[in-house]
Protein backbone atom coordinates (compact mmCIF):
# COMPACT_ATOMS: atom_id res chain seq x y z
CA UNK A 1 0.00 0.00 0.00
CA UNK A 2 2.88 2.36 0.66
CA UNK A 3 4.37 1.71 -2.77
CA UNK A 4 1.20 1.40 -4.87
CA UNK A 5 -1.37 3.24 -2.78
CA UNK A 6 -4.56 1.74 -1.41
CA UNK A 7 -6.30 1.63 -4.78
CA UNK A 8 -3.34 0.09 -6.56
CA UNK A 9 -2.88 -2.71 -4.04
CA UNK A 10 -4.86 -5.93 -4.23
CA UNK A 11 -5.41 -8.56 -1.57
CA UNK A 12 -3.39 -10.88 -3.83
CA UNK A 13 -0.47 -8.41 -3.66
CA UNK A 14 -0.66 -8.34 0.13
CA UNK A 15 -0.96 -12.13 0.42
CA UNK A 16 2.07 -12.60 -1.83
CA UNK A 17 4.21 -10.14 0.16
CA UNK A 18 3.39 -11.79 3.50
CA UNK A 19 3.77 -15.30 2.07
CA UNK A 20 0.17 -16.40 2.54
CA UNK A 21 -2.70 -17.45 0.37
CA UNK A 22 -5.61 -15.04 0.00
CA UNK A 23 -7.75 -17.46 2.01
CA UNK A 24 -5.14 -17.56 4.75
CA UNK A 25 -4.97 -13.78 4.80
CA UNK A 26 -8.75 -13.51 5.06
CA UNK A 27 -8.50 -15.63 8.20
CA UNK A 28 -6.77 -12.63 9.82
CA UNK A 29 -8.52 -9.67 8.19
CA UNK A 30 -12.00 -8.94 6.88
CA UNK A 31 -10.60 -7.21 3.79
CA UNK A 32 -8.22 -4.56 2.54
CA UNK A 33 -10.16 -1.77 4.27
CA UNK A 34 -9.99 -3.66 7.57
CA UNK A 35 -6.24 -4.12 7.12
CA UNK A 36 -5.74 -0.39 6.55
CA UNK A 37 -7.80 0.36 9.66
CA UNK A 38 -5.74 -2.11 11.73
CA UNK A 39 -2.51 -0.57 10.45
CA UNK A 40 -3.65 2.95 11.35
CA UNK A 41 -4.88 1.79 14.77
CA UNK A 42 -1.48 0.19 15.37
CA UNK A 43 0.24 3.42 14.32
CA UNK A 44 -1.84 5.36 16.84
CA UNK A 45 -1.14 2.77 19.54
CA UNK A 46 2.57 3.25 18.92
CA UNK A 47 2.18 7.04 18.92
CA UNK A 48 0.48 6.85 22.30
CA UNK A 49 3.11 4.50 23.72
CA UNK A 50 6.17 6.23 22.32
CA UNK A 51 5.16 9.90 22.25
CA UNK A 52 1.94 10.87 24.01
CA UNK A 53 2.19 9.01 27.31
CA UNK A 54 5.84 9.91 27.99
CA UNK A 55 5.21 13.55 26.99
CA UNK A 56 2.32 13.81 29.42
CA UNK A 57 4.79 13.12 32.23
CA UNK A 58 6.81 16.26 31.42
CA UNK A 59 5.56 19.24 33.40
CA UNK A 60 7.46 22.06 31.71
CA UNK A 61 5.74 22.89 28.39
CA UNK A 62 8.98 23.75 26.55
CA UNK A 63 10.61 20.48 27.65
CA UNK A 64 7.36 18.67 26.77
CA UNK A 65 7.38 20.13 23.26
CA UNK A 66 10.99 19.05 22.83
CA UNK A 67 10.09 15.53 23.99
CA UNK A 68 7.08 15.37 21.67
CA UNK A 69 9.18 16.45 18.70
CA UNK A 70 12.13 14.17 19.47
CA UNK A 71 9.97 11.15 20.15
CA UNK A 72 7.73 11.70 17.13
CA UNK A 73 10.66 12.09 14.73
CA UNK A 74 12.44 9.10 16.28
CA UNK A 75 9.25 7.04 15.98
CA UNK A 76 8.95 7.89 12.29
CA UNK A 77 12.59 6.98 11.67
CA UNK A 78 12.48 3.77 13.70
CA UNK A 79 9.49 2.28 11.96
CA UNK A 80 6.84 4.80 11.17
CA UNK A 81 7.69 5.96 7.66
CA UNK A 82 5.18 3.51 6.27
CA UNK A 83 2.53 4.41 8.86
CA UNK A 84 2.95 8.08 8.14
CA UNK A 85 2.57 7.55 4.41
CA UNK A 86 -0.43 5.23 4.84
CA UNK A 87 -2.21 7.82 6.97
CA UNK A 88 -3.04 9.66 3.76
CA UNK A 89 -5.10 6.67 2.67
CA UNK A 90 -7.52 6.97 5.62
CA UNK A 91 -10.25 8.36 3.35
CA UNK A 92 -10.72 4.77 2.13
CA UNK A 93 -12.04 3.77 5.55
CA UNK A 94 -15.75 3.62 6.29
CA UNK A 95 -17.29 6.49 8.27
CA UNK A 96 -17.04 4.78 11.67
CA UNK A 97 -13.41 3.82 11.11
CA UNK A 98 -12.57 7.34 9.90
CA UNK A 99 -14.17 8.80 13.01
CA UNK A 100 -12.16 6.48 15.26
CA UNK A 101 -8.92 7.55 13.59
CA UNK A 102 -10.00 11.22 13.66
CA UNK A 103 -10.72 11.06 17.41
CA UNK A 104 -7.29 9.62 18.09
CA UNK A 105 -5.66 12.24 15.88
CA UNK A 106 -7.55 15.05 17.63
CA UNK A 107 -6.32 13.78 21.00
CA UNK A 108 -2.73 14.16 19.83
CA UNK A 109 -3.44 17.58 18.35
CA UNK A 110 -5.01 18.58 21.67
CA UNK A 111 -1.87 17.61 23.59
CA UNK A 112 0.36 19.66 21.31
CA UNK A 113 -2.14 22.53 21.26
CA UNK A 114 -2.37 22.56 25.06
CA UNK A 115 1.42 22.64 25.23
CA UNK A 116 1.53 25.64 22.91
CA UNK A 117 -1.21 27.30 24.96
CA UNK A 118 0.88 26.86 28.11
CA UNK A 119 3.86 28.40 26.33
CA UNK A 120 1.66 31.33 25.29
CA UNK A 121 0.51 31.82 28.87
CA UNK A 122 4.16 31.93 29.94
CA UNK A 123 4.84 34.59 27.29
CA UNK A 124 7.20 32.29 25.35
CA UNK A 125 5.12 31.72 22.22
CA UNK A 126 5.37 33.93 19.16
CA UNK A 127 2.15 35.64 18.08
CA UNK A 128 0.67 32.52 16.51
CA UNK A 129 -2.72 30.96 16.06
CA UNK A 130 -2.28 27.91 18.28
CA UNK A 131 -4.34 25.60 16.08
CA UNK A 132 -2.40 26.55 12.95
CA UNK A 133 0.92 26.41 14.81
CA UNK A 134 0.07 22.92 16.06
CA UNK A 135 -0.78 21.70 12.58
CA UNK A 136 2.35 23.29 11.06
CA UNK A 137 4.58 21.67 13.66
CA UNK A 138 3.08 18.20 13.22
CA UNK A 139 3.07 18.49 9.42
CA UNK A 140 6.76 19.40 9.55
CA UNK A 141 7.45 16.25 11.55
CA UNK A 142 5.25 13.92 9.50
CA UNK A 143 6.65 15.39 6.27
CA UNK A 144 9.98 13.76 7.06
CA UNK A 145 8.48 10.50 5.74
CA UNK A 146 8.15 12.12 2.30
CA UNK A 147 11.71 13.30 1.85
CA UNK A 148 13.99 11.40 4.23
CA UNK A 149 14.28 8.22 2.12
CA UNK A 150 15.90 10.32 -0.64
CA UNK A 151 18.36 11.86 1.84
CA UNK A 152 19.01 8.87 4.08
CA UNK A 153 22.70 9.81 4.32
CA UNK A 154 21.63 12.44 6.87
CA UNK A 155 22.48 11.20 10.35
CA UNK A 156 19.26 10.38 12.18
CA UNK A 157 20.31 11.96 15.48
CA UNK A 158 21.25 15.13 13.62
CA UNK A 159 17.87 15.11 11.86
CA UNK A 160 16.05 14.74 15.19
CA UNK A 161 17.92 17.64 16.78
CA UNK A 162 17.59 19.86 13.71
CA UNK A 163 13.84 19.20 13.66
CA UNK A 164 13.60 20.17 17.33
CA UNK A 165 15.61 23.35 16.66
CA UNK A 166 13.52 24.22 13.60
CA UNK A 167 10.24 23.68 15.44
CA UNK A 168 11.25 25.65 18.50
CA UNK A 169 12.66 28.54 16.51
CA UNK A 170 9.44 28.72 14.49
CA UNK A 171 7.15 29.00 17.50
CA UNK A 172 9.12 30.36 20.45
CA UNK A 173 10.12 33.98 20.99
CA UNK A 174 13.86 34.58 20.84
Amino acid sequence: MVQKGYGGTSISDIAQVVGMTKAGLYHHIAGKQDLLFQILQHAHDEMERLVIEPAKQVGDPERRLIEITRRHVRGILDGGLEFTLLYRERHHLDDAQQETIALRTRAYLALVGATLQELAMEGKLRDLDIQIGTIHLLKTISGIADWYPMFSEIDEDHLVEQTVNFGLSAILKR
